[in-house]
C-alpha cells in the first residue's frame, strides 16, 4: 500500500472512532442510557459537557504532547483514551461513572486530529496535505454512520455498542505503530511556544471564526436530537433517521479537494456555514414534520464537517513549522465554542423559546459568511 493511501486510511480511521463514536455517539445513547440509569436533564448536562471539557484539555494539550513524544504515541494515547472510556462507559451504573467515561473518551478526540495533522505534515509534501487533511477529517461522518446501526441492531443495546467500539478504538494501534512517524525530526519540528503563537495576527482571526462558529454549531450538535424529539414531535425512528443522515452526510467533508479545483477555499468556508445555518432555520420555521427535513440536516452536517476540514486546513497553514500548534489551536477554539453554545442556547431556548434561539444560533454561523479565518488561499 502506498504510504499517502495507508495514512489517509489510519487516519481516517482513528477520527472516525475518537470523534464518531467515542464523542458524538453519546447523544444518540443518551435516552437509552437515561432509561437504564435515571438521573435529570440537568445531571445529564453535566454529564455530557465532561465529554466537551475533556476535548478542550486535551486539544490544548496535544501540540505538546506531539512535539514531546511524537504522532505515533500521540496516536496510540487518542485510541487507547477512546477505549478506555467506551469500556468504563459499559460499565457504568451511575452518572458519576458515565461522567467519567464521558471524560476519559473526550480525551481521545482532542489528541487525534493535531497527532494526524504532524503525521500528514511531515510525511506528505505540501501539495497532497490539503486535500489528505480534509479527507482524513471527514472520518467522523464514517464513525457517526456506523455507530448509528450498531446502537440500534446490535444484541445487548448501547452497552454493547459502547465494547464494538471499544474494540475498533484498539484495532487503531495496529495501523498507528506502522503508518505514522515518530521520529526525534518530527517532535523538533512542531515545538512551538503559545506566547509566539498567541502574537499572530491570523491565529488570534481563526480563533475568533473558530469560537463563535462551534458556538453556533452546538445549536444541533448538542441539541439537535432533543429539538427534533419536543420541538417538532418527532418519534424515536425518525430522529435517529435524521441524525444517521445529518452524520452520514458530514462524508462530502472528504470531496473539499476536489471541491477546490472548482471553488477557492474562502468560497467553501463560505458555503459551509451557510449550510450550518439552514437546519437552523427551517427547525425554527417548523412544528412538525417536513420532509424539507431530510436534505436540510445533511447539508448541515456536510458544512460542519466540510467547515472543521477547512479551519483545519488554516491553523496548519498558520503554523508551517509547528503543524499540530495551528490545529491544536483551532479545534481548541471549536470545542470552546461548543461549550459556551451548549450553555446559552439551553439559556435562550428556555428564556426566549426554541425557534428564537435556533434563529439567533443561525445568525451566529450566517455572521461569520463575512468574517474569514485567515488569509491562506493556495
Amino acid at each position: 500500500m502506498r504510504s499517502s493511501v495507508a495514512l489517509g486510511v489510519t487516519g481516517f480511521s482513528l477520527i472516525a472512532v475518537t470523534y464518531g463514536m467515542a464523542r458524538f455517539s453519546w447523544g444518540l445513547m443518551m435516552p437509552a442510557v437515561m432509561q437504564e440509569i435515571p438521573f435529570s436533564i440537568h445531571l445529564a448536562g453535566i454529564v455530557t459537557a465532561c465529554s466537551y471539557i475533556s476535548y478542550c484539555l486535551s486539544t490544548a494539550a496535544a501540540p505538546w504532547l506531539v512535539a514531546r513524544f511524537g504522532a505515533r504515541a500521540s496516536a496510540y494515547l487518542a485510541a487507547l483514551c477512546a477505549a478506555g472510556g467506551l469500556l468504563l462507559l459499559a460499565c457504568a451504573f451511575s452518572p458519576l461513572m458515565l461522567a467519567a467515561g464521558l471524560f476519559i473518551a473526550g480525551l481521545s478526540a482532542g489528541v487525534a486530529s493535531p497527532a494526524i495533522a504532524s503525521a500528514v505534515g511531515n510525511t506528505l509534501p505540501p501539495a497532497q496535505q490539503e486535500s489528505a487533511n480534509t479527507a482524513i477529517n471527514a472520518g467522523t461522518s464514517a464513525g457517526i454512520m456506523l455507530s448509528v446501526p450498531v446502537l440500534l441492531m446490535l444484541p445487548g443495546g448501547w452497552r454493547a455498542a459502547c465494547v464494538a467500539f471499544a474494540l475498533l478504538a484498539l484495532i487503531c494501534l495496529l495501523p498507528a505503530r506502522r503508518y505514522l512517524s515518530n521520529d526525534r525530526r518530527a517532535r523538533v519540528q512542531d515545538r512551538a511556544g503559545w506566547r509566539d503563537l498567541a502574537r499572530q495576527g491570523s491565529l488570534i482571526r481563526l480563533a475568533i471564526v473558530a469560537f463563535i462558529s462551534g458556538s453556533a454549531s452546538a445549536a444541533w450538535w448538542s441539541f439537535g436530537p432533543d429539538m427534533l424529539r419536543n420541538h417538532l414531535h418527532l418519534d424515536a425512528r425518525a430522529s435517529s433517521l435524521l441524525w444517521l443522515i445529518s452524520g452520514g452526510a458530514g462524508i462530502a467533508g472528504a470531496l473539499t479537494g476536489v471541491a477546490r479545483r472548482a471553488l477557492s477555499l474562502v468560497q467553501i468556508y463560505r458555503l459551509s456555514q451557510i449550510c450550518m445555518a439552514l437546519p437552523l432555520l427551517l427547525l425554527a420555521s417548523l412544528d412538525g414534520f417536513s420532509w424539507w427535513l431530510f436534505p436540510t440536516v445533511a447539508l448541515g452536517g456536510a458544512g460542519y464537517v466540510t467547515l472543521s476540514g477547512v479551519l483545519l486546513v488554516y491553523g496548519a497553514a498558520a503554523t508551517p513549522a509547528s503543524t499540530a500548534s495551528g490545529v491544536g489551536i483551532a479545534f481548541f477554539m471549536l470545542a470552546a465554542g461548543q461549550v459556551a453554545g451548549s450553555a446559552l442556547f439551553g439559556l435562550a431556548s428556555a428564556g426566549l423559546g426554541a425557534s428564537a434561539a435556533l434563529l439567533a444560533f443561525a445568525a451566529l454561523a450566517l455572521g461569520m459568511v463575512v468574517v474569514l479565518p485567515g488569509a491562506h488561499e493556495r
